[in-house]
């Protein structure tokens, strides 16, 4: 059985009042906790935008989603932007088509198109 990648989570504040999360690695049953506290950190310092750079995280789950839509309503509540970028893996693309969540957590500012989500993966 292959080991699960572990994830890691890089937290960055601008002056700008923008936070990116920098994400590496698989969010599952196991790391799905993990994720969770960085999203706290990221969110109680007051940043108006926070993005999640996916650009390296090669799966998530249904546990990591729960805790990408449980951030993104308490972003919501307090004024605050969540928003995933660089979203590269089919697997993230694909959960985030399927389950109608894409325009939720990338936002009107998304990287990943509509076309990329809708069109370039019907087969999968």
């Amino acid at each position: 059985m292959a080991e699960t990648p572990p994830l890691t989570a890089a937290i960055q504040q601008r002056a700008d009042e923008h936070t990116k999360v920098l994400l590496s690695g698989e969010i599952d049953i196991l790391s799905a906790p993990q994720l969770r506290v960085a999203l706290d950190e990221a969110l109680s310092d007051g940043a108006r935008v926070v993005e999640l750079d996916f650009s390296e995280v090669d799966f998530c789950d249904c546990y990591g989603l729960g805790v990408l839509l449980e951030a993104r309503r308490r972003a919501t509540a307090q004024g605050t932007a969540l928003r995933l970028v660089s979203v590269t893996s089919p697997l993230v693309r694909r959960l985030l088509r399927r389950t109608g969540t894409a325009a939720a957590l990338l936002g009107p500012t998304g990287e990943v198109s509509s076309r990329k989500l809708y069109g370039a993966e019907r087969s999968g």
